[in-house]
């Protein structure tokens, strides 16, 4: 992304951090209101290990990823250079340091090494398949034409023309891995986003997530049939799960390619009042979706959370009275909230 956009590595990171902790976050608040409604009890302290015990063990672990991330931003060193110090930091710091009594040995480098080796063919045949239907695809026309057929279609549109590619983009990421994703979609499917006035980092960070959205969308779901094996589950039930659980991927990319702000683009002010608006919404949004915030929910209660929360989720940004949108979203939000802790409340009392 970064060598097609002629920006540096750090810019493309810095653009992802803000989407990427919203969909952590959402996912982290559904898996804690799916504990609070089945009751699912918290683990017993006498079997969490202490922090400074793990800490005191693995620390030099993180170690890399300083290196890493200081040879990326404060070097400005190329990512595969930057990988390579952060890798010879960690084969240093194992033959010098144990962890739980075990260093780093010789054999096991060697080890390391053909297996890392292995994972990169595959990748290398992945990175050149897709640059042969890439060159295939220009050769004959084909990206020209689909991308012309979708500025057409999406023509005055915006909205349709993100919605069509969102599809397109789910269809042909199916089945595929991420950098072949990429690939692929950064040649059809950007160019008729950047034509509409869509700003180019964000037109290939809204490809890039929903090819990736194939991983969980039915029927395919690559990751949700992995995950429905480990969990000896029903793999449609486990992808239709992780779309739930994974709906702000379906959100975000509309919202940042609407109002930059959630990429880091704009005021620092705008910037922070946008993500902790779209922490909110999708706090509450998810809490609909669920069926539980404070206790169980009506029907009506998880109605007026998921359309308060899509409120909350639009930026301020997104056209000159959007800020209207966002404050009734919080009204609504707070309104249902401030019955919801009454009625708790009282329930408790009456107990």
């Amino acid at each position: 992304m970064a060598e097609l956009l002629e920006i540096k590595y750090q810019e493309v990171i810095l653009a992802a951090i803000l989407p990427a902790l919203l969909y952590y976050i959402a996912v982290f608040l559904q898996a804690d209101l799916e504990a609070a409604k089945t009751n699912i009890k918290p683990v017993p302290e006498d079997q969490i290990p202490p922090f400074f015990r793990v800490f005191k063990q693995g620390w030099y672990f993180i170690v890399p990823f300083v290196i890493l991330i200081f040879a990326l931003f404060s070097l400005n060193l190329p990512p595969e250079t930057a990988a390579l110090f952060g890798a010879a930091s960690i084969v240093v710091l194992g033959m010098i340091l144990s962890y739980k009594g075990k260093k780093l040995t010789f054999p096991i480098l060697v080890q390391c090494l053909r297996r890392t080796g292995e994972m990169s063919v595959d990748i290398l045949v992945i990175g050149a398949t897709a640059g042969m239907i890439i060159g295939i695809l220009d050769a004959t026309g084909l990206s020209f034409g689909l991308t012309f057929i979708l500025v057409q279609i999406g023509e005055g549109n915006l909205f349709l023309l993100l919605g069509l590619t969102a599809v397109i983009c789910i269809i042909l990421g199916m089945g595929m891995p991420t950098t072949a994703i990429y690939f692929l979609l950064a040649v059809l499917a950007t160019p008729p986003l950047v034509k509409l006035g869509v700003e180019p980092i964000a037109a290939h960070l809204f490809v890039l997530y929903f090819g990736l959205m194939s991983m969980i969308t039915p029927p395919v779901a690559l990751a949700a049939f992995t995950a429905a094996k480990l969990a000896e589950t029903s793999p449609m039930g486990c992808a239709l799960a992780a779309c739930r659980f994974g709906w702000p991927a379906f959100v975000v990319p509309f919202l940042f390619v609407i109002a930059p702000n959630l990429i880091m683009i704009g005021e620092p002010i705008d910037i922070a009042i946008a993500f902790i608006t779209a922490i909110a919404g999708i706090w509450f949004a998810s809490a609909g979706l669920t069926g539980y915030l404070l206790t169980m929910l009506s029907l009506a209660q998880r109605t007026a959370y998921i359309v308060g929360g899509l409120a909350l989720l639009l930026p301020s940004q997104a056209f000159p009275s959007a800020y209207l949108v966002e404050i009734a979203g919080g009204l609504i939000c707070g309104g249902v909230l401030f019955m919801e802790r009454a009625s708790r409340k009282n329930t408790v009392d009456a107990v």
